[in-house]
């Protein structure tokens, strides 16, 4: 019985590395150039990570990597060096599609349908990128939690996979795939300060949805206009009810809305978490109208059509 188990544990470690192995070939190094106008002399520059997509020629990496850059280099796993040219961004989900002579493109991964094969948390999972320029770096881990809302200083992040994979700067960009070798997002960033393995993935099924509008000129978030909080109610003596209640609106929104609305539901979708009202309005296009339901103290429910506007990358509204 001991021997099954032990050929069990080393055939699984095999294969862990038969995906780096083919994985690797997939991952490119980035750096990304900008002119220092002071100094011509010398460059400033970000480094990160990327890997192939799904159109041939292209490469997939995060916004904030080649942002205003003036020359993006990029090296493969074999050290071959060519140049890339952006193709479009989209700096909300932070993701950049790349153009690479078509001779250095390597088929992708296969892609893990989220929709159909949902993450689950204990799942494990590897990263590889090329932190502080270490090209290749795997690291393994599992996922923590899926559909992780962030309020950060600067942005709001949502649907994100949370995991304990260990990510340092130059991760950013990488493939995280799943043990069956399917790509399942892309490493994105870590909470810093005092805190340890809380790291942060793109879901790949974003990816594709937001690169297929990137490509269509079609990149626009919406959003209402109303900023919420996620909090309390008593739904009966033993019991508490999550809610999502309405703390501020934009000058638009005004006419309709108040303050303490409760959101009820959105375009028929129930909700009770910020995440998943971050989730169905992200996912309409726009330009369009969205209904919600809301729970008005003194009124009743209510049902209430506003028209979405386009999110910029430092807005805090739902």
């Amino acid at each position: 019985m001991l021997q099954i188990i032990l050929i069990f544990a080393l055939s699984f470690e095999n294969k862990w590395t038969e995906l780096v192995q083919k994985a690797e070939k997939t991952v490119v190094h980035i750096v990304s150039l900008k002119k220092n106008n002071e100094n011509p002399w010398t460059n400033n520059h970000s480094e990160g990570s990327g890997f192939m997509f799904k159109i041939e020629g292209s490469v997939i990496t995060n916004h904030h990597i080649v942002a205003d850059s003036d020359q993006i280099i990029v090296s493969s796993e074999n050290g071959t060096v060519f140049s890339a040219e952006l193709i479009g961004s989209d700096p909300i989900l932070d993701i950049a599609i790349l153009k690479i002579p078509t001779q250095f493109w390597q088929k992708p991964l296969e892609f893990r349908n989220l929709k159909n094969k949902k993450l689950l948390p204990g799942e494990e999972v590897m990263a590889i990128g090329n932190p502080f320029g270490l090209s290749s770096s795997v690291s393994k881990g599992i996922i923590s939690a899926v559909d992780r809302f962030l309020d950060t200083k600067n942005h709001l992040k949502w649907g994100l996979i949370q995991t304990d994979v260990a990510t340092n700067p130059g991760n950013s960009g990488g493939p995280m795939f799943d043990s069956q070798g399917h790509l399942i997002g892309m490493t994105s960033g870590k909470l810093a300060g005092e805190v340890e393995n809380i790291n942060f993935a793109i879901p790949i099924d974003k990816i594709i949805y937001w690169s297929e509008k990137i490509l269509e000129n079609k990149a626009i978030h919406p959003m209402i206009g109303l900023e919420i909080k996620e909090d309390y109610i008593n739904q009966d003596i033993d019991s508490m009810k999550k809610i999502i209640k309405i703390t501020n609106m934009s000058q638009s929104a005004k006419k309709l809305i108040q303050k303490n609305d409760i959101i009820l539901a959105i375009d028929g979708n129930p909700v009770n978490s910020k995440n998943k009202a971050f989730e169905i309005v992200d996912n309409l296009d726009y330009p369009n109208t969205i209904e919600l339901l809301i729970f008005r103290y003194g009124v009743g429910e209510l049902r209430i059509s506003l028209n979405l506007k386009p999110r910029a990358l430092d807005d805090r509204y739902l």
